[in-house]
């Protein structure tokens, strides 16, 4: 083995068997490191790898551990590292030789490899290298003597029989076998290794090429055939990953590669190669494949710039997109400080930031300009074991978009005037640059947007030598921030016009003005903007229809004449069903669009001379004079118009090419001219919309004087209750519970308002009010803080220790955001134990937001509060929300006990619910019990506790303490008594 060409195979053999892309044989030489050959390697990386090569033979240490080139600063910007992106070194020394200096083989790949894959590889390497210095010795002895003795060629032959035969076990430790063509005879030489891994059996061997290519599986044949075919007729090399048939077995995958061999005269003389069976590692690829697409698919939702940091801040890691965005590549910036290319300003607090990062182990975030950039990043770094991992976003766009909502935000409510905004110079002596004119400056004055933007507001001064004066008044700009005058300009055309002009300032912070804001108002149109100020003042914007103020005029006026001709009129108030659930859902452009069209309905549903008005939001108003001098007459026709306006609006609409359906509540009422407060009128029209909400909306009422009686009375009570509660005139009584045996386990808190003139008031005469008024938020605490304070007392005495209190929370009290605080403050300041606490919850709580609720209900419970589900059987509660409650008590509501004995009805849902309770390990109190034979009943059921005028009624604190102290027969009827 002679020549260049067969050293090149041994390099070959070299990375199949390291499974690494390049492969050398170095030798020392006097004047530096010699190359003995290659394989992989481009001929620019050659010089590089032999000098690596050299370095790494000058400090026998590191040779054969060297995994990582990037691990070692010495080597990380080595050029072999940078350019062609080389991180495995491993070099293996040759076996020593008085021939030759020393020869190493260098294995050289772009990806590194960890002590356990090194340690694989090594036995089959250092089977290679040994025979590689055996073999070198003998070409060295064959250049020594052309004349050998016999017995000299007979010892010779024997060292090449046993070099063969190591050849032999090394490529059989490697899982490669050779193979060679003669091509003037088409004979083929192979290895044993290269038989096994074609499965040839003893003796069996592959005679040509056309045996050889038949040994492939029939979709490979074609193209291994063409590659040898071009290999012995032009030398080109090939390197196919296919597979083989193998008699009794599964196809095979191998790698198969042939190269040409050429005489003195470069004539093709042989081709040679090696075939290597990569079945595992095919099988070990299409695992890492999959694993990659995971991973792939996981980074691919990663769309930010992503880089990772060393514990120095070094980068160790970069995206794609974050070589995109930082401008640099992967080689440019790894192992380089991430605030190496900033500013010092910039730098100095990256370093601050990413410090603290590192020592509270706690994520940061900044925002700032990259001026090498030119943009706006925002930086967010989180702490991990070996340093940080760090997202890049640029926020420019953002910034930007900021700025100019700054700036709109100033100029949108002058739309229809003339809009200028300069920016700020950076010196006090840079004039500011316009930026920005509207539309109505271009119609104004005739100046295109290119024809400005860029330029200083000097270009006005051109206009007229009136603008002068907005010099005088620039002058005091920079103290006052706002200036205001009237002058005179002339168009680009030569027109001349007045313009009242406005200048203010918009300010980044307190020192920092970054723009001017100019808004110009043609003052010579001034008639036409009163008459359009006037319209917006008397019509909605939207519908274009009379607004509440004109209404009130127009209403006004329709009671006057009524009073003088007797005439009936009538006033329709109209409330669209569910607006707000269409504006929350489809966005308020669909809502505006619903309620121009309800608007074109209504006028065209009316006479011309009648008045369509919308009040706000989904509210409009009809009024209708001249009806007749009629009562009866009157009525009529308002009954018909009023049925006409409720069918036209429960047709459908067609929205954004959409149908929508909307239904309309209506309140009517009229008048004659005996009425002479228009705001009352409204009123009653009001009440009148809001009782057909109360009846299931879509539907019309009129108004009845016991109507507004009873909002009245409702009013009173409302003020009432919070001097009630600002005088402390509530009081508190609580009605026993008892269990199966008869003895008290706990009392239900109910509250009753001792009124200074009607006395003791019971709560359905209250409570309603409150809850409508949210006076049952703060009444509803007092109760609860009562509670836990008579626990608190009773803990203190043996006898009532183990007793608990039931309060009961509505369903505002529950929603409220801060209740389970409120909770846990009364628990904490009152220091009772919670779960003698129990709160009793209605089940108008399930009829929506579930999750919210749940949440809540485990928040008190983890507290240790006692549950209980109130009225259980009357609401919205279902086994399939019920089982997801976490209740400790379902009470069986008064309705179904009174009747239990007299209604199978009752009775088989008062067995139902105890059945339930008890296969939910939930504990059952009938409330209500009044005989002796319901309470019998029930316990036969399984009932647990009970509740009712049969054991005590709600009693004052002062005789719930005699009745716990004697709670007998006797002593509950002297006490009721």
């Amino acid at each position: 083995m002679t020549s260049g060409v067969e050293w090149t195979q041994i390099t070959q053999l070299a990375t199949h068997i390291g499974q690494v892309s390049t492969a050398l044989l170095v030798r020392s030489h006097p004047d530096g490191a010699l190359l003995v050959a290659a394989s992989g390697l481009p001929s620019n990386g050659q010089v590089m790898a032999t000098e690596l090569c050299a370095e790494v033979m000058a400090d026998p240490e590191l040779a054969g551990t060297c995994h990582d080139l990037t691990a070692l600063a010495a080597w990380a910007h080595h050029p072999l590292v940078a350019s062609l992106r080389m991180r495995f070194c491993l070099v293996l020394p040759l076996p020593t030789s008085e021939a030759y200096n020393d020869t190493w083989l260098a294995l050289l790949d772009g990806e590194p490899r960890n002590a356990e894959q090194v340690k694989a590889m090594l036995p089959a390497l250092q089977a290679l290298v040994s025979h590689v210095g055996q073999l070198q010795e003998l070409v060295y002895q064959q250049q020594q003597s052309a004349h050998l003795t016999q017995g000299r060629e007979e010892r010779l032959g024997k060292a090449l029989h046993e070099s063969e035969s190591r050849l032999n076990l090394t490529e059989h430790t490697a899982g490669v076998g050779s193979w060679s063509v003669d091509i003037n005879t088409g004979h083929i030489q192979h290895s044993d290794e290269y038989g096994s891994i074609l499965g040839l059996g003893p003796g069996e061997a592959v005679e040509d090429l056309a045996a050889m290519v038949l040994r492939y599986t029939p979709e490979w044949r074609t193209g291994i055939r063409q590659r040898l075919e071009r290999c012995a007729q032009t030398g080109e090399a090939f390197d196919e990953e296919i597979q083989v048939q193998v008699p009794g077995a599964s196809p095979k995958w191998v790698r198969t590669v042939g190269n040409a061999v050429r005489d003195t005269q470069g004539r093709i003389v042989r081709i040679q190669g090696a075939v290597q069976d990569i079945s595992a590692q095919k099988q070990a690829q299409q695992e890492t494949l999959r694993l990659a697409m995971r991973l792939t698919t996981t980074l691919a939702s990663i769309t930010e710039a992503f880089v990772t940091l060393d514990r120095q801040c070094c980068f160790t890691y970069l995206n794609q997109e974050s070589e995109r965005l930082l401008q640099k590549t992967t080689a440019e910036l790894l192992g380089r400080e991430v605030w190496h290319d900033f500013s010092e300003g910039l730098a100095q607090r990256f370093r601050t930031q990413l410090g603290v990062a590192l020592k509270t182990n706690r994520r940061v975030e900044l925002e700032d300009f990259f001026p090498t950039l030119g943009k706006w990043l925002e930086v967010r770094a989180y702490p991990f074991a070996e340093g940080l991992a760090v997202y890049f976003r640029d926020v420019t766009e953002r910034r930007r978009s900021q700025e100019q909502l700054m700036l709109l935000e100033t100029s949108v409510a002058r739309l229809n005037d003339i809009v200028a905004i300069a920016e700020a110079g950076s010196g006090p002596d840079d004039e500011p640059r316009i930026v920005f004119v509207n539309d109505a400056f271009e119609k104004q004055t005739g100046y295109s947007r290119d024809e400005v933007l860029g330029q200083t507001p000097r270009i006005l001064l051109e206009l007229d030598p009136a603008m002068f004066k907005l010099l005088e008044k620039a002058r005091g700009l920079r103290e006052t921030r706002q200036a205001r005058t009237e002058l005179m300009i002339r168009r680009k055309n030569g027109a001349s016009f007045w313009i009242e002009l406005e200048v203010v300032s918009v300010q980044a912070s307190a020192e920092e003005v970054t723009h001017w804001v100019a808004v110009g108002r043609d003052i010579t149109q001034r008639k036409n903007a009163e008459d359009m100020i006037r319209h917006l003042a008397f019509y909605d914007p939207l519908t274009d229809l009379p607004n509440r103020q004109l209404l009130l005029d127009r209403l006004q006026k329709a009671l006057s004449q009524s009073a003088r001709s007797g005439q009936y009129g009538a006033l329709m108030f109209i409330d669209l069903d569910n607006f707000k659930i269409l504006n929350d859902t489809l966005g308020h452009h669909v809502g505006d669009q619903l309620l121009q069209q309800v608007a074109q309905r209504l006028t065209k549903s009316v006479r011309k001379t009648d008045t369509v008005a919308r009040l706000g939001g989904d509210e409009f108003v009809v009024m209708v004079d001249d009806l007749s001098t009629d009562a009866a007459a009157a009525a009529s026709k308002l009954r018909t118009l009023a049925e006409k306006v409720l069918n036209v609006l429960r047709e459908p609409f067609q929205i954004a090419g959409h149908q929508h359906f909307a239904t309309p509540s209506i309140g009517a009422t009229s008048f004659n001219g005996e009425q002479s407060d228009v705001s009352e009128l409204l009123k009653q029209a009001d009440l009148a919309m809001y009782q057909a909400k109360g009846l299931g909306r879509n539907t019309l009422c009129y108004f009845d004087p016991d109507m507004q009686a009873s909002v009245s009375a409702n009013a009173a009570v409302g003020a009432a209750l919070r001097v009630g509660l600002r005088e402390k005139q509530f009081v508190v009584h609580y009605q026993p519970q008892v269990d199966r045996q008869g003895v008290v386990t706990g009392v239900e808190a109910l509250v009753r308002w001792q009124h200074p003139e009607k006395g003791l008031v019971k709560p359905a005469d209250f409570i309603p009010v409150a809850e409508d008024t949210g006076l049952i938020l703060p009444l509803g605490m007092w109760v609860l803080e009562t509670a836990c304070e008579q626990l608190a007392t009773w803990a203190s005495r043996a006898q009532t220790a183990h007793l608990s209190i039931a309060v009961n929370v509505s369903v505002y009290q529950f929603r409220h955001p801060n209740f389970v605080d409120m909770v846990m403050a009364a628990i904490k300041r009152t220091g009772i134990r919670p779960h003698r606490l129990k709160l009793e919850l209605t089940e108008s709580l399930l009829a929506d937001r579930m999750e919210i609720t749940i949440q809540k209900m485990g928040m008190l419970k983890e507290l240790g509060v006692t549950l209980s589900l109130d009225d259980f059987g009357v609401g919205y509660s279902s086994l399939s929300c019920l089982k997801r409650l976490p209740l400790d008590q379902l009470k069986i509501d008064k309705g179904f006990v009174a009747d239990v004995l007299t209604d199978p009805n009752d009775a088989a849902i008062s067995r139902a619910i105890i059945a339930l309770a008890q296969s939910l390990s939930l504990q059952v109190v009938a409330e209500g019990v009044e005989t002796q034979e319901a309470r019998d009943f029930l316990a036969y059921l399984g009932c647990d506790q009970f509740q009712g005028h049969l054991f005590a009624p709600a009693l004052p604190i002062e005789k719930l303490d005699e009745f716990l102290r004697n709670p007998s027969s006797d002593m509950m009827s002297a006490v009721a008594g």
